[in-house]
């Protein structure tokens, strides 16, 4: 019997979840009075962002199976403890060393914390109620990109930069309370103790069909996370917007994003997960074909570059909930070594793909249409071939 519903743990885990996008959006608005604080570029204090994703991955690499053997609760705690000290140490760098260094730090905590989520709802549910629950989770968390970067403003206006990392510390403090009232602790199960943290490892990726899954939802993922990188500069430096405009042009990608949300649950009644999953990667591969090819063109325009993004981030509503649902409907045991591996994998491509368009910036957007469209392309590749004969209606 579950011991709690699916609406509960949506919204508990998609609260927790949301600590990411959090992390990443809410200081996106004061990117340029961080670089002007710390004496160094835009571009240079954007690579502060791929490296959240890099120590995030690290973070879920050994987060997830150690969730697995000691238990959820005990490593989300340590991971919040570890992302409220580096934020509240944030306020006080000088240089932009200090802050690459505490971003890494922060994001081992993040990313220890958020890789529960996942493993948690394969605790509790499997198949398509498992990807309905994701989907949820999806839908909370999706206001944190939302809100993220308007209140990362309207901090930026009212204290400084630094009151931002303050608001970041305290919500980590807020997510212990609600994890140590509100989440039941997993059901008992057998052990899954075969040989280890490497072992766990080894039978994921000796698994195909679930390396199909993973690596599309990774180059997918990456994709998104191009354009999160390189926002500030393209809508604030390319095309000249102010930091109380941006919030509106990077929120408006959530409006795509909840509506395939809610399309996923109702076509989820019909169709399974690969099918859903399937659609989303082609959707992302035309928004960011079509948008490479109006950069190699000339003829991008700020009218223009808004829906493309949207449709190209909007896709991951599809793409993320179903993929991960259809790589741990294989791993019952291995739920957190399975979502440890595939949340590190994620990360770590998309934080290192990142942080190269940062540091190969060319001054134009075409670093950044170009492997958003890379991207894509290699996770509906990845899709295509390892998944073969694997999707059904």
């Amino acid at each position: 019997m579950h011991t709690v519903t699916p609406g509960r743990l949506a919204l508990i885990l998609g609260t927790l979840v949301a600590i990411g996008p959090l992390a990443i959006d809410t200081y996106l608005p004061a990117l340029p009075a961080m670089a002007q604080s710390l004496g160094t570029t835009v571009e240079r204090v954007e690579t502060s962002v791929a490296l959240y994703l890099i120590g995030a991955a690290f973070g879920q690499l050994f987060g997830g199976q150690l969730s697995d053997r000691y238990g959820r609760h005990p490593v989300a705690y340590a991971g919040l403890a570890l992302f409220a000290a580096a934020s509240i140490a944030i306020c006080f760098i000088t240089n932009l060393q200090q802050l690459l260094l505490l971003r890494i730090l922060q994001a081992l905590g993040g990313g220890a914390t958020v890789v529960i989520a996942a493993a948690s709802v394969r605790d509790f549910y499997a198949g398509r109620e498992a990807a309905r629950v994701l989907t949820t989770i999806g839908l909370v968390m999706l206001v944190a990109p939302l809100l993220a970067p308007a209140i990362g403003a309207v901090i930026l206006h009212s204290v400084h930069w630094q009151g931002i990392f303050v608001m970041l510390a305290a919500y980590a403090v807020l997510l212990v309370v609600l994890l140590w009232r509100a989440l039941p602790p997993r059901p008992p199960r057998p052990a899954a103790g075969r040989g280890g943290m490497i072992a766990a490892y080894g039978r994921v990726l000796s698994h195909r069909v679930a390396l199909g899954y993973i690596l599309a939802n990774a180059f997918a993922f990456s994709a998104m996370f191009v354009f999160i990188t390189d926002s500030a500069f393209l809508y604030m430096e390319h095309f000249q917007i102010s930091s109380r405009l941006f919030p509106v042009l990077f929120g408006a990608n959530v409006v795509v994003m909840l509506g395939l949300n809610r399309l996923n649950i109702l076509l989820l009644r019909h169709f399974e997960s690969p099918r859903m999953l399937q659609a989303g990667l082609l959707l992302q591969g035309l928004g960011t074909s079509l948008l490479l090819i109006l950069v190699l063109l000339d003829a991008l325009t700020l009218v223009l570059t808004v829906p493309l993004v949207m449709i190209s981030c909007g896709a991951v509503s599809l793409v993320i909930p179903n993929a991960m649902a259809s790589f741990l409907s294989f791993f019952e045991q291995d739920a957190g070594a399975a979502t440890g591996l595939s949340g590190a994998l994620q990360f770590l491509l998309a934080g290192t793909i990142g942080a190269m368009v940062t540091i190969l910036h060319t001054g134009s957007v075409l670093p950044m249409a170009l492997v958003m469209a890379g991207c894509s392309a290699v996770a509906i590749l990845a899709f295509t071939l390892l998944t073969r004969q694997r999707v059904a209606v």
